[in-house]
């Protein structure tokens, strides 16, 4: 071990079964009044050496030598990002996610809260090019991997069951006085059923958000803690050291880890087929008479999470430019000719999402129907939506407030604010009309308020499927005025808040997709989360690429993320990799990019949404060199079949290479390459890398034979063997 902070006890633990753990208790009272505490700095080889057999076993599996995570040269760093809009993937020594340079006010969008004290750290001895990464961090050389993760995302489920939490974490909130796990339970949170809030026990086990420094050779742990505080001997922080021989055999470690056997069973009803659909638009017509269920059916001993998430969403199709007549076009047209959402979800039975996007409100921070645009109200469009069938839904930024919105100009004090009483910057879109600030989640008031809110979008009005957006808007720093403690706490009881929601009043589910959302913080409490920046029918966005906007939307951006969290997907997170497209107007991504677009978000993601115009669908004009409308869509379709059931991996393929990898199928029959550059690559079918000494290892009897030596992989595209 390195350096550690003399206030903080660290310990490595194993317990029979269970993963290498680092535990970090206070040796005192700790206050946190800086941004970041530090925990501690640990060596790779240390770590390695620390995991015993473990890696040992990992190192003759994989054909390679632990020492070679140590040499930055010939290693891939694996980087998250802060929240769902930022960077994610593999990194070579010398490279680092750029930032807007221009507009700062664009690194609101993908910055962790105490950003300029994490790059002061970064640069403490001289050196600007520390690696950071946010809740993980993890090392490649070859075949073999080396990941810290910080253990601190048990599915939240409920403030009276520990379940989900792992063992110290719920012993001691059974001591505390929360209900023994298996106790008799209605899978409604008491203070859902009572109509006063609980004492949420179980959240006293979410700690503060981790940060990881690399630099060499050596790993620095940080804390967001700020605000917080620690009694002597309470656990500030829990990290599982991971070493795998390959990728799913890490994927494997993750997903035992955080529970995903039973991590998405709140989920299910979203792609189990019609009959939990079918029972939600009955519950929202008013009209389902017989008793109602705790919890939508579950197979036993289901697997993580089977099926995908799918339907239409008005944002890329309309952007706010929507209105009752624009939205009753689309919900008549969605399922009366062969789009894709008839033809793969609503024709086959499947749970279908309808969901209304930003430009419903009178403006952002007042969530009250515009006027005009929605004269009939938003119940009335959540009942016509139910009663086609499809599960009504709603986009929202809950924590947001435009200087000039109603909500600010009445209650002036919910503003979050900084030392000198300023509000807090949380975000910059010129869409809304320029600066944008938060609510301070610590007032009483402020929660009353949320509540209030879902509770008339769930169950006044009846939509059964949220979009939250911006939610790192409610981790920010600033002065809070109303209880004390950290802001990942405020945050914590917050989320808690809002699940009460995820069963309405009627009986019938409710799910909520996260988005702009603070991985580690959001993913115990909604775990359907965006998986990269938003997408866009366009390739690239050339003026926010030219001033570095890291978050900014564009296809290539966002699948390059989506391909990042790839690991994610049914472990921690449902991944949703966004829209994709298959119209011929109104976008300039060739038939390829969309191909691409489409292939990406059905083998790393949980969910498939489209933003095309029902309403002209097959109605536009096919330009040259493209498919029609019909003939795409069905062809991607066919695609989908072919990889239906399948669980792909993907990595980066060269050292040298940015943008290009290869992805490959669990069974290995499946394989191919991916490039996302603007320049010709080629993937490598057998042989060695000059880069990275990888071999490829023979395939076994029966399955796909690969071709031998390197194939040209041309730009923007994804090739695929085996299928």
């Amino acid at each position: 071990m390195g350096l550690m902070n003399s206030k903080i006890e660290v310990a490595f633990q194993r317990l029979p079964g269970d993963v290498l753990k680092i535990f970090f208790r206070a040796c005192g009272e700790i206050h946190c009044d800086e941004p970041l505490l530090e925990l501690g700095e640990f060596e790779v080889s240390a770590l390695c050496h620390a995991l015993g057999n473990e890696c040992r076993e990992a190192e003759a599996v994989s054909g390679v030598q632990a020492a070679r995570l140590t040499e930055p040269r010939s290693r891939f760093v694996f980087v998250n990002g802060w929240q769902s809009w930022s960077f994610a993937g593999e990194l070579a020594g010398g490279e680092r996610p750029r930032r807007a340079c221009y507009k700062r006010a664009l690194n609101l969008f993908v910055d962790h809260p105490a950003e300029v004290a994490l790059r002061q750290r970064a640069r403490r001895f001289g050196r600007r090019h520390d690696h950071i990464s946010h809740c993980m961090l993890g090392l490649r050389a070859g075949d073999l991997r080396l990941m810290l993760v910080s253990d601190n995302v048990a599915r939240y489920r409920g403030p009276l069951q520990t379940g989900g939490l792992p063992g110290a974490a719920a012993a001691a909130h059974v001591k505390r006085g929360a209900k023994p796990a298996g106790a008799a339970s209605t899978g409604v949170p008491a203070s859902h059923m009572e109509g006063t809030p609980a004492a949420n026990t179980t959240l006293d086990a979410y700690l503060p958000p981790l940060s990881f420094l690399l630099r060499d050779n050596k790993i620095r742990v940080l804390a967001y803690a700020e605000g917080g505080f620690f009694a002597r001997g309470e656990v500030i922080a829990r990290v599982a050291v991971l070493i795998a021989p390959d990728y799913f055999a890490l994927k494997e470690k993750l997903g035992t880890l955080w529970g995903a056997q039973w991590r998405f069973d709140d989920l299910r009803w979203l792609s189990c087929g019609g009959t939990a659909v079918e029972a939600a638009a009955r519950a929202a017509l008013g009209r389902d008479t017989r008793p109602k269920t705790s919890a939508p059916e579950v197979p036993a001993r289901a697997p993580s999470f089977e099926g995908v998430i799918g339907g239409y969403a008005s944002w890329y199709n309309h952007y706010t430019a929507i209105d009752e007549r624009i939205i009753g076009e689309d919900l008549e047209s969605i399922g009366a000719n062969a789009n894709i959402v008839n033809e793969y979800f609503i024709k086959r039975g499947r749970p279908t999402v309808f969901q209304i996007d930003d430009g419903w409100e009178r403006t952002v921070g007042d969530w009250q129907p515009h006027p005009e645009k929605f004269p009939d109200g938003m119940a009335r469009i959540a009942w016509r939506i139910a009663e086609k069938a499809l599960i009504p839904g709603i986009w929202l930024a809950p924590f947001l407030l435009m200087p000039a919105s109603n909500t600010v100009r009445a209650h002036p004090a919910w503003v979050l604010r900084d030392a000198d009483g300023a509000p807090v910057k949380a975000g910059w879109n010129p869409n809304w009309g320029g600066d944008v600030w938060t609510l301070d989640l610590s007032l009483p008031e402020v929660e009353e308020y949320l509540v209030s809110l879902f509770d008339t979008v769930v169950n006044t009005w009846g939509y059964r499927y949220l979009k939250l957006d911006f939610l790192y808007a409610g981790l920010m720093r600033g002065a809070f005025a109303g209880r004390k403690g950290g802001a990942w706490q405020h945050y914590a009881r917050i989320m808690a808040r809002i699940l009460e929601f995820s069963r309405a009043r009627d009986g019938s589910p409710v799910a909520f997709l996260s988005c702009g959302a603070p991985i580690e913080s959001t993913a115990p409490f909604m775990p359907l989360m965006r998986s990269g920046a938003d997408t866009r029918e366009h390739w690239e966005w050339l003026q926010a690429r030219l001033i570095g906007h890291q978050g900014r939307p564009s296809a290539k951006v966002n699948m390059r993320d989506s391909i990042g969290r790839a690991i994610l997907d049914k472990t921690l997170l449902l991944c949703d990799p966004d829209v994709i497209f298959c119209r011929t107007g109104r976008t300039s991504l060739k038939d390829t990019e969309k191909f691409l677009v489409g292939m990406l978000a059905a083998m790393f993601g949980s969910q498939i949404m489209s933003s095309d115009d029902p309403a002209t669908f097959g109605k536009s004009g096919t330009p040259p060199d493209h498919l029609s409308e019909e003939v795409f869509t069905q062809q991607l379709i066919d695609w989908y079949g072919r990889m239906e059931g399948k669980e792909f991996g993907a990595e980066r393929s060269l050292l040298r290479s940015r943008d290009v990898y290869h992805f490959f199928s669990r069974d290995r029959k499946i394989y191919g390459g991916i490039n996302l550059s603007d320049r010709e690559g080629m993937f490598m079918l057998s042989g060695t890398s000059a880069d990275t000494g990888e071999t490829e290892t023979d395939v076994p009897a029966g399955e796909s034979v690969r071709p031998s030596a390197a194939a040209p992989l041309p730009s923007h595209s994804i090739l695929i063997f085996g299928a």
